[in-house]
């Protein structure tokens, strides 16, 4: 896939995954407090859908890929682009020393795996706990 692409273009694209990357992991790391505190608060955007719905299925595909034991496809996506553009390890891109550093934590998946899965089943919980409005509901 990424083979063919022009390095400077496959470093680009690899450093947009990676600033992609913690974006969502931060966005699955903050929605869990942020429910419980606008629930809390009265906040209604804690309870809309779409990012309810956004944040579960987030979740989802990180519960699955830690039950399979497989690296996310994120992180294989940005290592592939990686190779493309000629880089060999880390210490790259600005945005990649930058980025890795907050993204990246160097401990065994086995440590990680209970994590995401109980992350995950928090956020499931507070499905119910602190339940999305219907559609069209104020």
């Amino acid at each position: 896939m990424a083979a063919a692409l022009d390095p400077t273009l496959a470093l680009a694209l690899a450093d947009a995954i990676l600033a992609l990357h913690l974006a969502i992991v931060a966005f699955n790391l903050v929605m869990p407090p942020a429910i419980l505190a606008g629930a809390w608060r009265g906040w209604r955007w804690v309870r809309h859908r779409g990012l309810r719905l956004g944040h579960l299925g987030g979740m989802g595909v990180v519960a699955l890929q830690a039950a399979l034991g497989d690296l996310c496809f994120l992180t294989v996506w940005e290592a592939e682009l990686r190779r493309a553009a000629g880089q060999q390890g880390s210490g790259g891109s600005f945005v990649e020393t930058l980025l890795a550093e907050a993204l990246y934590v160097d401990v065994p998946l086995a440590v990680l795996i209970p994590i995401y899965l109980g992350w995950a089943g928090l956020s499931l919980a507070l499905w119910w706990l602190v339940p999305p409005r219907r559609p069209g509901a104020r």
